[in-house]
């Protein structure tokens, strides 16, 4: 009996992880195959990207980029695990010179008000 016919309540642990596992794979399959069908190359049209690309493009070992995140000096999307960015927000940043990202946030909140 494949672990598909059986209701999720009744799983074992063992069975339960596994099943995750292999729906993780998938679904992680799935996000990294580009348009064109080839697995691990990346896709300049992304716009959300990892650390690795981000090294790519700014230079910044993956230390000081985490460093940078923490400090509000960089824009990031997601802190969590894995980060992820956007490309135009990085590259923006780039261009810009750099500026911390919570002094952009303060002088758009203060033209609001």
């Amino acid at each position: 009996m494949s672990d598909l016919s059986k209701p999720l309540y009744s799983l074992t642990v063992g069975e339960y992880i596994d099943l995750s596992k292999k729906a993780f794979a998938q679904e992680a399959k799935k996000l990294l195959v580009n348009n064109d069908g080839i697995l691990g190359k990346s896709n300049s049209n992304r716009d959300i990207i990892f650390v690795e690309e981000v090294q790519q493009l700014t230079g910044y070992k993956k230390s000081t980029i985490y460093s940078k995140v923490c400090r509000f000096e960089m824009p990031v999307i997601s802190k969590r695990r894995p980060l992820t960015f956007s490309r135009t927000d990085i590259l923006n940043w780039l261009k810009d010179g750099k500026p911390s990202v919570i002094d952009q946030e303060a002088k758009d909140y203060l033209s609001k008000t």
